[in-house]
């Protein structure tokens, strides 16, 4: 092999390792590195957005807002009321700015509130035990 074959299979198993490294540590399904308006969900940069993960696991991306609505909650993930099975984690953001209307938490038990950081953290651990979860995450305060 010349030196430029060489140079070229050099930098394509970088960029393999590479790419190995970070779906390790972003696993596709949950969340991997996220920090104040930066989330990687499924292996996906996310900067600034909030986001809504339904029990699919489809990622969409939520209008910025410092309120979650019981009209939210219903319009996207109505199925909470029938299904029981599904949890709802509301990431309240970094500095806790997020409020919650009463009627989510009245309307069902499966509803966990928490900081963001926690909020990812739980989202992954109740993947990881293999339950349905959904997310509503504010990215940022």
């Amino acid at each position: 092999m010349n030196v430029k074959a060489n140079r070229k299979v050099l930098i394509f198993g970088f960029v393999v390792f590479v790419f190995i490294i970070w779906i390790i540590q972003n696993p596709i399904g949950k969340f991997g590195y996220h920090g104040f308006g930066y989330t990687v969900y499924s292996a996906i940069p996310i900067p600034y957005f909030d986001l809504k993960i339904g029990p699919e696991g489809i990622p969409q991306i939520r209008e910025k807002s410092h309120f979650v609505s019981f009209n939210e909650v219903n319009e996207y993930i109505g199925s909470l009321r029938q299904d029981y099975d599904i949890t709802l984690i509301i990431g309240t953001g970094y500095e806790d700015m997020v409020n919650i209307d009463e009627k989510i938490l009245e309307s069902n038990s499966n509803v966990i509130v928490l900081k963001t950081p926690e909020a990812i953290e739980k989202y992954n651990e109740l993947k990881d035990e293999g339950r349905k979860v959904a997310i509503i995450l504010h990215s940022t305060c």
